[in-house]
Parts: structure tokens; sequence; C-alpha cells
């Protein structure tokens, strides 16, 4: 059954896609620089990209209806615009104008010098379409390894696993990519972690990526088969975020820590292993930016994130626009940062070592 969808305030979604910015565009990237006049090329490829883009929504936009919108009209009064674009900047401005119309996450305009080259489109069950400002402890130092998936630019891919003082596993990592590379990771860690007191997963400042890998995350944790992480629905098709126990399962707490950073498939693994009540949820309440989506490449060279699904949870909570509401809220703070604590951790530790005693 298809649980309704909430009135999302533009002003929530705005507030979103400011803390989701940096992940894959850089609004202001060419900020303070004088801007390059179109050629009458580019002037051609931008009218076809707008054309493209437009396109792109109404076919494949979760709601038929478009939350309400007018759709032809705001083409014909946006295509003027973009006619009269004097810079690519200007005519990003427009189209994201344009979108940020649609009140939803998941919709980004790519700009093309964020690709070293052009790969073909290829299609990202769940990427995010972007990412911002970490909380304290959320954030993962510039070291890992350059990878690529699809649409998405180059990105860097952090991963750690370690034990902490009092045995407790703790496993992180910054992004949802390279499955071949983090799930058999997350697979040694969890073997190494076998008789921990519990384990502790930490995607605070995670945006997201590739959306089954939540499903196979989910399967280190289930032991139980047919449970699902929720689901999700286009217009012609619902598919299940179905979870596959895996031979050998860590069956001690799991702990899951998250904050504002939090996006997408972070959202889908942690929203639905606490409808599982298979984890407790440690932090602040995440992005609410959970549309899976698709990203293509415009003829004008830019990229083009759209979402082409709506995400309810498998408790049937609607996360776009309200996101995972953590069941233990802690907020990391000012002192605790300047003296090394990381409140959110410790606490999720603390009640890992109380469910021991």
């Amino acid at each position: 059954m298809e649980a309704r969808r909430p009135k999302v305030r533009c002003a929530r979604i705005a507030n979103v896609s400011r803390r989701l910015i940096a992940f894959l565009i850089l609004i202001a990237c060419s900020c303070g620089t004088v801007a390059a006049q179109l050629t009458p090329q580019q002037k051609t490829e931008n009218l076809d990209a707008f054309e493209k883009v437009w396109s792109k929504v109404r076919e494949r936009h979760p709601d038929p209806k478009l939350n309400g919108l007018d759709w032809q009209a705001i083409h014909d009064s946006t295509r003027p615009l973009i006619e009269k674009a004097q810079s690519m900047d200007e005519v990003r401005g427009i189209m994201r104008d344009m979108l940020a119309k649609l009140e939803s996450s998941h919709y980004a305009i790519i700009p093309a010098d964020r690709y070293t080259d052009k790969p073909e489109a290829a299609k990202t069950p769940d990427a995010p379409a972007d990412a911002g400002p970490r909380e304290g402890f959320g954030q993962i130092s510039a070291e890992g390894v350059l990878v690529r998936f699809g649409n998405l630019p180059e990105t860097r891919l952090s991963f750690d696993a370690h034990a902490l003082a009092d045995g407790v596993g703790y496993i992180r990592f910054n992004e949802f990519l390279e499955p071949g590379s983090i799930m058999p990771q997350i697979e040694a860690a969890l073997k190494g972690f076998h008789d921990a007191p519990g384990v502790i997963l930490d995607i605070r400042g995670n945006p997201g990526g590739i959306g089954i890998m939540a499903m196979g995350i989910a399967g280190f944790f289930i032991d139980k088969p047919g449970q699902a992480l929720g689901e999700m629905t286009m217009r012609d098709t619902t598919l299940k975020f179905v979870i596959f126990p895996r031979p050998q399962t860590y069956k001690g707490p799991l702990a899951i820590l998250v904050d504002g950073g939090s996006a997408s498939t972070s959202e889908i693994l942690a929203g639905g292993m606490q409808d599982l009540k298979r984890a407790r949820i440690f932090g602040t309440r995440t992005a609410g930016a959970v549309l899976p989506s698709d990203i293509i490449r415009l003829p004008n060279g830019d990229g083009f994130q759209y979402a082409q699904a709506g995400y309810t949870s498998t408790g049937g909570r609607v996360l776009e626009g309200t996101g995972v509401t953590p069941d233990v809220e802690v907020r990391q703070t000012e002192e605790a940062r300047r003296d090394g604590k990381d409140l959110v951790l410790d606490a999720a530790d603390e009640w890992i070592r109380s469910t021991h005693r």
C-alpha cells in the first residue's frame, strides 16, 4: 500500500539543500570571476539541456501531478530566461530556480567542470543530491581513494574500522559507493568483532550513494529472511528494499550514529533498521532527503540529477522532508569538540555497555 506523502514546506527543502549542497555541486565555484560570454553553440546546447531537464522531470517525477505545479507554464516562462542568459552560471541558476519549485530533494545541476571526462549516462538507484556541513565528529579526513560511479563526479572514499578501548566495534565510511571494496571491508571488520559487546556504525555526514548497499549492510545484522528496509514507489512499479541475511550475522547490540548530513541511503538504512528494532539510533535528525534518483549528462556537458521514486520506510514512514529522528538525541558541543570528546559516540558506547551489566 502506498503511503500518503506529507506536504513538505519549501523552507524545509531549502534548509535540507543548504545542508547537503557540497557533495555534488559547488554553486559558488565561479563567484568573483568574470563570466565568459556564451558562444552560439553553447546557447543552443543550453536550450537543449533545459528541454531535457524539463522533460525528465515531467516524465519521471514520482508524483505525476508534480506537486500540483503547472509544469508547462513553468516551461514557457523559463525558456526565454535561458535564451537571454549571458553565462553558464546564469543558465545553471535559472534551471536550479525552476527545480526548486518542485520542493523536493535529489534535484541538482552539476557543473561540467566537476567531471574530468564524459562518461556514458548510468543509473544510480539512490545517488545523493548533495551534501553539506557535517556536525562535529561527522567529518572524515581527506584521506582515502578517489572513485567514480556512473555520472557522479569523482569523489574520495574513506573507510575506518577498529575496536574502541572497551572492545566495542566501530565502523565508519563516508559514502555508499564502491560495494566491491566497502562490503568486503565491513565483512572482515565484523568477523573481527565477532565477540565484541556491540558494534557502532557511524554514518554521520554520509550523504548516501548506491541504494542497494543499504540492503547488503543490513544483511550483516539481520538473520531473519523476508525482512525489508522499506520500499521505493515509481510511477509504474514498487520495489522493496529486501534484506538477504548473510551466512554469518552479528547478533549483538547495534548503534547507528546520524546527523543532519546523513542523507539518502544513510536514511534508508538507519530508518529501516530502526523500524525493525534491530538498531538504536543516536545523534540528531537526518537530512530528510530520501528520494532514489538517477544522474544523466546534458547536451551542454553538465550533469542532472532527478528523483525517480518515492520512499517509504518498512514502518510506513515517509522520510522525505522529515528525516529519521534518533532514539537518543545527542548533540556535539563546541566545548566537547575542543576537548577531543565525541558525545554521540560516547552515548552509543555507554548504551552498549549498559546492555551487558
